[in-house]
Formats: structure tokens, C-alpha cells, sequence
């Protein structure tokens, strides 16, 4: 059983995270690219590249799209010949921190099976009933 102020910080957590998705949903949507073009030519642009990752990474949108091969990088000059869907057939979105709600599973890519979740990570109830209505198998990894 919960104590009170675990009580307190879920909740806060779950508040915080539907805020959240409501600003988002408020601003006007980001068309995400069909590719985006990279140019790394020595170690800098390696480095200025994983930064550019990182912080599209921050979106959870962004990060599951990146995740699951919908948000494709090239490489400027190099071959385009390979398939949209050369994403690996296992890859999952995954959820590091917050809070798993019913919105965030509505935004997952159509087609998700399966979602990975830090060992920190909270679903609520309604995202659990909906993962349930979807398919989507909720898997805890370990710390």
C-alpha cells in the first residue's frame, strides 16, 4: 500500500505529465520530416550530430519515431537505396521516466506491439485498460 506522500508525487507526476500533453496538443503541430540530412565528414560533426539526437529526443513523439524508423536519417552524398522499413523488426518505442497515460499510448506509432518502460516509470490505470484495448504489451526492463 501507498503511503501519503508517495501517494502525493504519483499523483503530482500524472498531473504534471497530462499538463504536459495538453500544451503539446495546444501548439500547432510539427510536421515531423520524411528524412533528415547529415553531413559528417569528421569527429566534430559525429559530435554535433549525437547532440542534434539528443535533444529531438527530448519530444516523446520525436523519440518514438526515432526509435522505430519513421524519423530516418541520411547521410548528405551517400545512398538513399535503402527501405523505409529498415527500422529492426524488434524495435519498441521505450519510456525511460514519467508516466505512462492513455495519451501518450494513443501517440504511438500505429502497429506497436510492445512498449519498454524504465524500472522507474508509473502507467496509470487508464493506460493500462488501454494498452489492454490496444495489444500493446507494457514490459518493465530492469534497472
Amino acid at each position: 500500500m501507498l503511503d501519503g506522500n508517495e501517494l502525493r508525487a504519483l499523483i503530482r507526476d500524472v498531473i504534471a505529465a497530462e499538463i504536459a500533453a495538453v500544451k503539446r496538443e495546444a501548439a500547432p503541430a510539427k510536421a515531423m520530416p520524411a528524412e533528415h540530412r547529415v553531413r559528417i565528414a569528421n569527429d566534430a560533426d559525429l559530435a554535433a550530430f549525437a547532440k542534434q539526437v539528443l535533444s529531438l529526443a527530448n519530444d516523446p513523439a520525436t523519440r518514438s519515431a526515432i526509435a522505430n524508423g519513421s524519423y530516418r536519417f541520411t547521410l548528405e552524398g551517400g545512398s538513399s537505396a535503402a527501405p523505409a522499413s529498415s527500422a529492426p523488426a524488434s524495435a519498441s518505442p521505450r519510456i525511460d521516466k514519467g508516466v505512462v497515460t492513455e495519451t501518450l499510448l494513443l501517440k504511438l506509432p500505429k502497429g506497436t506491439r510492445r512498449l519498454q518502460i524504465g524500472a522507474g516509470v508509473s502507467v496509470t490505470p487508464l493506460a493500462r485498460d488501454k494498452a489492454s484495448s490496444l495489444g500493446i504489451t507494457i514490459e518493465r526492463m530492469k534497472p
